[in-house]
């Protein structure tokens, strides 16, 4: 008859008793399958200008320090701290197309949650605990899974913090050398390589903490630990300059909370388009509540556990700190929260009921570990029989024969399932905000305008919507240059672009500044509102529209030189109501709000004097959420009588 299976502790070994291998494959398959919801579509506009600019670098093999892309900037000094990553892009793109470049995205995805997964189960949290606490973040990182150069940045952070815990509590220390070359590289991806050094004095300072707990704090213990991690700071610190921008860019990131919680003014608006506007107030404010309640709790329990530890403290604070100064460090939270909250988690459930440790040998069994030099059958048996029948004995009782403790499983359940309930939550709010899938998003950018500028030029400068100035930037270089796109970095053309998109005062001379004659434009911008320009430039009559297609909109100034392109392409401006219904059914994908987007759309069908349109558009929209203000215009219908802003026939 077959013996039992005996687990460490020398207890017959039940289904859930994973061996380390076995742990470690699930652990592993687990986190591949919480990648895969991380896919997202490209939709930034800064996708075009980083592969219009990395095409100029592989085809030039250089990197140029002066403005080429945008015409009212051109052969402005601009160093570009972000070539490396261009490059990466452009070669990977030029390769495998847009699928490829999803496919990196998700690449660095995978890596960073296995760097990260890695330091957690070196610093003593259970496995499946770490992926739990990876899962429960992932939400937060989806929301900025984008072709950008902030991609590495995610990718250097976790790789830092895997090295340092390698270091500091693994057996692999001559990894701590890793950090000056990935300190270089990281300098030339994404000028936010401060945060390394920051690690590095975290981590640092943790270990100096606990040598001095520990009554360690002596020459001749420190010496064996502290000069490798000081003179790989210092190796990163020379070679952080070999960058585009110098040693002056290593304080960049703070430069850039500074200018954004500056307050008012121009610096003020152009802070909150790029997000780095603080926190409060803003779409990832959620995100950052919803993480100070996750850590609260998590601290809690580890104080219970007694697993609550210096270093873990200190990641939470950059986390916070960061994500509160700059909304787009909420996306990061993840990789500092997780690590503590599985290990604090872990020491709970170890303190709740010993789930997750292996079970002792009983004491008689570890103390006659080769009693019995009988020879023969009755060694064996009476081995056997001993360790079996010890076993039984120590194992502890069950409300289910077979089945674990119900002290312990409770506690392990029902922190799971609300690691899982948390990650679900924020990953299921991500998905109301950016599209799944790989490749290129069909509701953003129009290839169809892009291909009518190439085949059919229009003489003259163009003026174009910062946001998907990088998009044109990338279809349309070297035949035609934008006025600006998302980079906004010369504040005088961003304030001249803000005043011809908001039609203010002045807006005409902006355009006769630069001798524009066409503009290519969004109707509405990233929060779904219409862009004031539109219904002016729809009632002037020295402007014509030339191109629609429910994405893009192309106006021509009617001068004597156009007026032949003009009779050519012209198209009836009373169709711009049906161009914006259409692109605002687009933006649902975007993450504009449906209630904005619905009311838009009924508002264009009142314009057009379809009621039934209206009523039907608002029927839907209220048939997916019950909102007061679309019920409420929904029983207003009938009242509208508007004269439509935009021109030509209704």
């Amino acid at each position: 008859m077959a013996e039992p299976v005996l687990a460490a502790g020398g207890a017959p070994r039940r289904w859930w008793d994973l061996t380390t291998k076995k742990r470690n494959i699930v652990a592993f398959t687990l986190l591949f399958l919480i990648t895969l919801p991380m896919l997202t579509k490209i939709f930034t506009s800064d996708f075009g200008t980083h592969i219009a600019i990395g095409r100029q670098i592989v085809e030039t093999r250089s990197v140029a320090d002066k403005e080429f892309l945008n015409y009212p900037s051109l052969g402005r000094h601009n160093p570009n701290g972000e070539w490396g990553f261009q490059a990466i892009l452009y070669l990977v793109f030029s390769v495998g197309g847009s699928y490829g470049v999803s496919f990196l995205i998700w690449a660095v995805v995978f890596g960073i949650f296995l760097l990260i997964h890695r330091a957690t189960v070196l610093r003593g949290a259970h496995p499946l605990l770490a992926v739990l606490a990876i899962f429960a973040f992932s939400g937060f990182l989806r929301i900025r899974i984008q072709p950008r150069p902030e991609i590495f940045t995610y990718l250097f952070t976790s790789l830092i913090i895997y090295i340092l815990t390698e270091y500091y509590y693994g057996t692999r220390k001559k990894m701590i050398y890793a950090i000056p070359p990935l300190v270089l590289l990281w300098a030339n991806m994404h000028p936010t390589y401060l945060m390394a050094f920051v690690l590095c004095g975290a981590f640092f300072a943790d270990a100096l903490a606990r040598a001095a707990w520990n009554r360690e704090f002596r020459w001749d213990l420190l010496k064996k630990w502290v000069l490798p991690p000081v003179l790989a700071g210092l190796g990163g610190l020379i070679l952080c300059g070999l960058n585009p921008h110098g040693y002056n860019a290593i304080l960049t990131p703070l430069h850039l909370i500074s200018r954004g919680g500056s307050g008012g003014g121009g610096s003020g608006i152009l802070m909150s388009i790029s997000e780095l506007t603080p926190v409060k107030g803003t779409g990832f404010f959620v995100y950052y509540k919803a993480a100070a309640w996750f850590a609260f709790v998590s601290i809690l329990l580890g104080v219970i556990g007694r697993r609550v530890l210096l270093i873990d403290l200190f990641l939470f604070a950059i986390a916070f700190k960061g994500a509160w100064d700059s909304a787009r460090a909420v996306s990061m939270m993840g990789m500092f929260l997780a690590p503590g909250a599985a290990l604090q988690l872990t020491g709970f459930l170890e303190w709740a009921g010993g789930w997750l440790v292996p079970e002792k040998a009983p004491t008689e069994v570890r103390k006659e570990p080769g009693k019995g030099k009988e020879k023969g059958k009755e060694k064996g048996k009476g081995k056997s029989r001993q360790i079996v029948e010890t076993a039984a004995k120590a194992a502890p009782k069950t409300l289910w024969p077979g089945g674990p403790p119900f002290r312990k499983a409770v506690p392990a359940a029902v922190l799971a399932t609300a690691l899982a309930a948390f990650g679900g939550t924020t990953l299921a709010f991500s998905f109301s905000q950016l599209e799944y899938g790989l490749g290129m998003t069909e509701h953003k950018f129009s290839f169809k305008a892009a291909e009518f500028l190439r085949k059919n030029p229009i003489q003259g400068k163009m003026f174009n919507f910062f946001d998907i100035g990088g998009f044109l930037d990338w279809q349309l270089y070297p035949e035609a240059l934008t006025f600006i796109d998302g980079r906004t970095y010369n504040q005088e053309v961003f304030m001249e672009h803000q005043v011809v998109t908001g039609a203010m005062s002045g807006w005409e001379q902006v355009l006769d500044k630069y001798a524009v004659t066409y503009i290519v434009l969004k109707s509405m911008d990233s929060s779904g509102m219409i862009l004031p320009i539109v219904p002016v430039l729809a009632n002037a009559p020295n402007w014509s529209l030339v191109f629609s297609d429910g994405l893009f909109l192309v106006f021509v100034r009617s001068t004597p030189e156009l007026q032949g392109y003009i009779r050519m392409h012209q198209i009836p401006k009373g169709i711009l109501p049906r161009h914006i219904i259409t692109e605002a059914y687009h933006y649902l994908f975007l993450g504009v709000s449906p209630v904005v987007a619905y009311q838009t759309m009924a508002n264009m069908y009142m314009l057009l004097g379809d009621r039934g349109g209206a009523v039907e558009v608002l029927r839907k929209a209220l048939a997916e959420s019950e909102d007061p203000f679309l019920r409420e215009r929904l029983r207003q219908l009938e009242g509208s009588g508007d004269r439509n802003p935009f021109g030509g026939k209704r």
